[in-house]
C-alpha cells in the first residue's frame, strides 16, 4: 500500500486531533483548584549553621499557595511565603566559635512550579507528593551591636566594592531560588485536606548570613566603611580578645552556598465544590441541599 503526501498529512492531522482531544479532556475533567495554607517553621543552612535540618534557631513561617490540577496527579502551584532565619557562631562547630558572628534576616519569597501527587486525591485519602519550583526572594541580614540593630549588606563586611577587591560589589538583597521538597496529604473529604510539607530551597546567594569568602584589610575597610563595619566583620575580640585576622584569610566557605527551608502543616481547601462545581472554599461556603433540605455531603472514599 502506497500513501501519497496528502494521505500522510491527513493521518498526521487525525493523530494530532486525537492526542489533543485526550490531553484537553484530561484538563477539562481535572478542573481542580486548591488553596493551600501553610504554617510552621523556617530555618537556614550555611556558614553559621551547617546542618541540613534542625529546629534550633527556627522561626515561624507561613505561606499561601494556589494549585491548579492539570491532571488528577499533576498540579501547577504558585505561592507566597514569609519567614525569618537566624544563626550564631556560639552554636557552631568549636573551631568557628571564636569568629563569634551572628545574624538574623526576614524572608519573602514568590515561587511557581509543578507538584506531582502519587495517588489521585479523588480516589485516595493519603497521597505523598513531590514538587519543584523557581522563585524570587528578598532578604536583609542584620545583627545587634552595642544594643543597636545594624544592617550588614551596606557595610560590605568582606570588602565588596573596595579597591582591594576589584570586580566585587555589594550583594543584591533580591535573588533567585529553587524551592523543592515533598509532603503527604490526608483527604478529610473531597473538599478539604490536611498534610505535612518540607520545602528545601537553593538560594542563589552565599550571603544570607553576610558571610562567604575572606577578610579584607582592616585599614581599608575602616577607611571606606567606618568603624562599625570593622567591628561586625570580626567579632572574635568579643569572644577571646583575638585581633582582626590578616587580609585574605578565610572568613567563610564560598564553595558551600546558603540554603533555607520551611517545614510545617498544610490545610488544603478546594475552591470548587466537588459536586456542584461552585465556589465553596473547602466546603465552608457550600450551600447545596438535597431535595429534602439536608446538606449534600461529598462522596465518601
Amino acid at each position: 500500500m502506497i500513501l501519497n503526501h496528502t494521505s500522510m498529512s491527513v493521518c498526521r492531522n487525525r493523530w494530532t486531533v486525537f492526542l489533543s482531544c485526550i490531553f484537553l479532556s484530561s484538563v477539562v475533567t481535572a478542573q481542580r483548584i486548591d488553596l493551600d495554607l501553610f504554617g510552621g517553621f523556617s530555618n537556614y543552612q550555611g556558614d553559621l549553621q551547617p546542618k541540613f535540618f534542625t529546629l534550633h534557631k527556627a522561626n515561624p513561617g507561613a505561606a499561601i499557595f494556589i494549585k491548579y490540577g492539570i491532571t488528577e496527579n499533576l498540579f501547577v502551584r504558585a505561592g507566597f511565603s514569609v519567614g525569618s532565619i537566624a544563626a550564631d557562631d556560639a552554636d557552631n562547630r568549636k573551631e568557628l566559635q571564636q569568629r563569634n558572628l551572628n545574624f538574623r534576616s526576614g524572608l519573602r519569597e514568590f515561587s511557581a512550579g509543578l507538584e506531582y501527587r502519587f495517588f489521585s486525591p479523588e480516589q485516595h485519602r493519603f497521597t505523598p507528593y513531590v514538587f519543584i519550583s523557581a522563585g524570587v526572594f528578598k532578604y536583609k541580614p542584620y545583627t545587634y551591636y552595642g544594643g543597636e540593630k545594624i544592617f550588614l549588606q551596606p557595610l560590605g563586611t568582606e570588602g565588596q566594592g573596595l579597591p582591594q577587591k576589584p570586580g566585587t560589589e555589594l550583594y543584591s538583597l533580591t535573588q533567585f531560588s529553587i524551592p523543592y521538597g515533598l509532603g503527604v496529604k490526608y483527604q478529610i473529604n473531597c473538599n478539604l485536606n490536611i498534610g505535612i510539607e518540607f520545602r528545601h530551597t537553593k538560594a542563589f546567594s552565599d550571603y544570607l548570613d553576610d558571610v562567604s569568602s575572606t577578610y579584607v584589610d582592616q585599614a581599608a575597610l575602616l577607611h571606606v566603611r567606618g568603624q562599625t563595619a570593622v567591628d561586625v566583620a570580626w567579632r572574635g575580640d568579643e569572644f577571646n580578645g583575638a585581633p582582626y585576622p590578616a587580609s585574605g584569610s578565610r572568613r567563610g566557605n564560598p564553595e558551600q552556598g546558603d540554603w533555607y527551608y520551611f517545614t510545617g502543616i498544610t490545610i488544603g481547601l478546594r475552591l470548587k465544590d466537588c459536586i456542584s462545581g461552585r465556589f465553596s472554599l473547602g466546603g465552608i461556603f457550600n450551600r447545596n441541599s438535597s431535595a429534602n433540605g439536608s446538606r449534600i455531603d461529598c462522596p465518601k472514599f
